[in-house]
């Protein structure tokens, strides 16, 4: 068959056809049309003669966006079975990929709008945000989401197995892989043939407060992507760290140095990961010993390959293989990291676990205290109304004696004044009884202050008891710490050994 023949049919496909159709969306209508075209409608015998090139340019012409079709045709119809890109979907979820595919196929064709070095191409929030919320459509979580676009851009890109894609800062960055460069002998070759004393004056020109605080909040998420420890073995991680740490610099210069800097990022980034390389590598081995933390198996895989011994691998190279060794020269085996993680982890588990029973007992102090405040405030307005009685059982008295001092010139007054005094009497009364009631609430309420006072010493007791067990475990940590931060710089140390 005549390739030639295929490609002017996929061409005239391309032409007639939508651009980017969903291969289900190809009808019956369309395909007649590319007959008519190939002026084959009728002929049965020229129809016989281009059926193989008619079928194989419908397969290529979907190939073309990334869709494999099988497809079987006749002079008067066809019959189109689609692979789905992930046969576990339904159609639907397949032409929401076929959507993203699209995208990722036109930023792949403007590459050189989005590639702001010549190795890098940088897809914008604006796209990454509604590929990655095709997804979510779904009930798809993050990951599956990034797993997903990322094994549709290593196809629709071509991508080496060197080439990387960082999902970072808002945007997916595609940094393909660059071979070192060769130089001169007497070119200083560590900053890509730039010289230290121009990487330090562009460090202080972008970064005079230092880089350190641009690169640690993407770090964690760099190494959970292309370092992560719960799948990655030795080998890939000694091949692979260089190139993604530098990368990942790399990605932050762009959207800080000015345009005419550009052609001096490879070196400058090479500079940058210098000037924080043991800090990188300090906080990649604690997210390590996080994993060592949790006795992942992966992780702890990884930690026992570090020995003092030289192996042979599948090729027959000899591979020197590093112990793990601290400032004090103490080696530390598998085994020695577990059993220091593992107290880390008892002391931080008994610390977390004593915050809240110290929030708890101050919450019960400060409960203890407002009751004790609120009691003794009620104390205060009791005490207030029996000086209020008591005066008014003065003033009540004293009324009484003053109609008592005055006599009746008739009979119809001294019946009158005895009245007075009658009702002033049953009043004075009353009078005693309320002040005697009032009296007892007073009592009962200086009992209860001081049973507040008793539970408010308890409770203070009780939270001097907690803070002091608080103590006890800082300084128990203050001892793992110290060595769990010589594990973690030895780890660093030997992590970046090559």
């Amino acid at each position: 068959m005549n390739p030639r023949i295929i490609l002017d049919i996929v061409t005239l496909l391309e032409e007639t056809l939508p651009k980017h159709i969903y291969a289900l969306d190809f009808t019956t209508e369309q395909y007649r049309s590319l007959l008519e075209k190939l002026s084959i409608t009728n002929n049965k015998t020229l129809f016989n003669d281009k059926k193989v090139a008619i079928r194989k340019a419908i397969v290529q012409h979907f190939a073309n966006t990334f869709q494999e079709i099988e497809v079987q045709i006749t002079l008067e119809s066809f019959a189109l079975k689609k692979q789905f890109i992930d046969p576990s979907q339904p159609e639907v979820y397949d032409r929401m990929l076929h959507k993203n595919n699209v995208i990722l196929i036109d930023i792949f064709e403007r590459k050189a709008d989005f590639s702001p070095l010549p190795y890098l191409v940088s897809i914008p929030e604006e796209i990454r945000k509604p590929i990655l919320e095709n997804f979510l459509k779904f009930d798809d979580n993050l990951d599956t989401a990034r797993q997903m676009t990322r094994r549709q851009i290593e196809q629709i890109f071509n991508l080496d197995v060197r080439d990387i894609i960082f999902f970072l800062r808002g945007r997916i960055t595609i940094r393909h892989y660059t071979p070192p460069k060769k130089f001169a002998d007497g070119v200083d070759k560590r900053f890509n043939g730039e010289s230290v004393e121009d990487m330090e004056a562009m460090y202080r020109t972008y970064f005079p407060q230092g880089a350190w605080q641009y690169i640690e909040p993407i770090l964690g998420e760099v190494i959970a992507e292309k370092l992560n420890f719960g799948v990655i073995d030795n080998a890939t991680f000694t091949r692979t760290f260089i190139p993604v740490f530098r990368s990942m610099i790399e990605i932050l210069l762009v959207e800080i140095i000015k345009q005419e800097d550009r052609n001096r990022i490879e070196g400058f980034s090479g500079y940058v990961l210098r000037e924080h390389f043991h800090h990188i590598f300090l906080y990649t081995a604690k997210n390590l010993l996080q994993f060592i933390e949790n006795r992942d198996k992966n992780a702890e895989n990884f930690i026992k390959y570090f020995s003092d011994e030289i192996v042979i691998d599948a090729n027959g190279n000899k591979i020197q293989k590093y112990a793990i060794v601290d400032f004090k020269q103490q080696k530390w085996n598998f085994s020695a990291v577990v059993s220091i993680m593992m107290q880390y982890k008892q002391v931080k588990l008994k610390i977390s676990t004593q915050k809240e029973a110290i929030l708890s007992a101050e919450k019960e102090f400060n409960d203890s205290q407002n009751e004790l405040t609120v009691e003794k405030n009620n104390k205060d307005i009791i005490t207030d109304k029996v000086a209020d009685l008591q005066e008014t059982i003065t003033e009540n008295d004293a009324a009484i004696q003053r109609v008592k001092n005055k006599t009746g010139a008739t009979p119809e007054e001294a019946v009158s004044l005895k009245s007075q005094i009658n009702r002033l009497n049953y009043h004075q009364t009353e009078l005693f009884e309320l002040k005697k009631k009032t009296l007892n609430q007073l009592e009962l309420s200086k009992n209860k202050i001081a049973n507040k006072i008793s539970e408010l010493t308890r409770r203070q007791r009780k939270l001097d008891f907690e803070k002091k067990a608080m103590q006890s475990y800082l300084e128990q940590m203050a001892t793992i710490l110290e060595t769990y931060e010589a594990v973690a710089e030895a780890l660093a140390t030997v992590l970046t050994k090559r």
